[in-house]
């Protein structure tokens, strides 16, 4: 054993065997620190370099990085949030993204954590963006194969039948992957370290935007109901055989409630003379895997609906399933000539509309919900005449007269 005097103190150095040199850095107030190098040259640096960071206060431990890899720290995720996430649905998205990763991305899974460089996820990136979408598993229900022409059903007799089905539509041909999915790979990529970082002592998440650009994309939706489109769809909506979906939909429009909080909402959260009501468990932006009650006020014809509405004996407002809901919103929309608009499209419809009112921007949140007023600038979507209205609505100029 050798010890050689490294940056102005002592650390222990000592050649192993054939290209292995040993290397021990002791310093009080710190953890002892040993790493194996096959060059003398490494490892006097290695030890300068550690004893130089322990000097200045700053020095991280990254052999806990070193020593698990990506698709462990995949793996831990998994479990220790993913499974957790309060959700159904967004447990079971974000399984199944993880889950695709570390199938198809095995080489990338095997580096170790502390080895990870931006580098390596703009490669993915890039790859990803390439790439034709999979639908489902190899050979599965799921996967696009062309269909061969077939000719009509015909009777015993040889004749076509009069009452065969039209022929389905061909599925269409699989497209490459959306920059929307590449964002929000690399947004749960980041997540997943971030979740382990301090543990594992790493000191830069190489997932960072700032470090890994993402793609562009343009997912903001700008859809406003003129007063004849939103009566035709109410009216398509009361003629479904769903006796829940009307009520439903216009509550959706007075509250700017989410279909799921809706759904959850039971007539004990509902206070009629306070004209308030509670929504249980609504999804938190700043923490994805909480859930948060959030009281929102009822407008008069809020309170109206609920009045007309019948008590179920489960204690629910609307007892009715997210896959009934679907399919008659699904029908009813296409009846009224409106297959662009989406249930969630009337919290955009009530947030806009309170702006246009002349709310501030924390009432309006605390109406919808919304935590992150970045969030909240994407749903207000004001209407072409509502600044040029404000405009004229102030005092005019008084002209100064000119002398001739």
């Amino acid at each position: 054993m050798a010890h050689r005097a490294v940056g102005g103190s002592m650390a222990t150095i000592r050649e192993k065997g054939p290209a292995q040199w040993h290397v021990q850095v002791r310093r009080k107030g710190w953890p002892t620190q040993t790493k194996t190098f096959t060059t003398k040259k490494d490892a006097e640096a290695w030890a300068r370099a550690v004893e130089g960071q322990m000097d200045r206060g700053h020095y991280v431990d990254r052999s806990p990085a070193e020593k698990t890899t990506l698709r462990e720290v995949v793996e831990r995720y998994l479990v220790e949030v993913t499974d957790k996430r309060p959700g159904v649905a967004s447990r079971i998205a974000e399984r199944k993204r993880l889950e695709r990763f570390l199938r198809e991305e095995a080489d990338l899974c095997a580096h170790a954590l502390a080895h990870l460089t931006p580098d390596h996820f703009e490669a993915y990136r890039d790859r990803r963006l390439t790439q034709t979408a999979s639908r489902g598993q190899q050979g599965g229900r799921g996967q696009y194969r062309p269909e061969e022409p077939r000719g009509p059903k015909l009777r015993k007799d040889g004749q076509p039948r009069a009452n065969a089905a039209k022929p389905k539509a061909p599925p269409k041909p699989p497209g490459t992957i959306q920059p929307g999915t590449v964002k929000r790979e690399l947004t749960i990529l980041k997540r997943v370290i971030d979740h382990s970082k301090r543990r594992l002592g790493l000191a830069i998440n190489p997932v960072n935007a700032e470090d890994v650009k993402r793609p562009v994309v343009s997912d903001e939706r700008d859809v406003r109901l003129s007063h004849e489109e939103f009566e035709r769809l109410l009216d398509a909506c009361h003629e479904s055989r769903n006796p829940w979906l009307a009520a439903l939909v216009e509550l959706a429009f007075e509250t700017g409630a989410r279909r799921g909080s809706l759904l959850r909402l039971r007539w004990d959260d509902v206070d009629l003379r306070e004209r308030s009501a509670l929504l249980r468990a609504v999804k938190n932006s700043r923490s994805p895997h909480e859930r948060l009650d959030q009281a929102v006020g009822l407008s008069p014809r809020a309170v109206e609906i609920l009045e007309g509405l019948a008590r179920s004996l489960d204690g629910r407002v609307f007892p009715t399933t997210v896959d009934a809901l679907k399919n008659a919103f699904n029908r009813a929309r296409a009846r009224a000539g409106l297959e662009h608009f989406n249930l969630h499209d009337t919290r955009h419809e009530r947030a806009s509309s309170l702006i246009e009112a002349g709310w501030s921007d924390s009432a309006v949140m605390a109406q919808t919900g919304h935590r992150d007023p970045k969030s909240l600038k994407r749903y207000v979507n004001l209407r072409k005449g509502h600044l040029a209205d404000a405009l004229a609505a102030l005092p005019p100029r008084q002209k100064r007269q000119r002398n001739p």
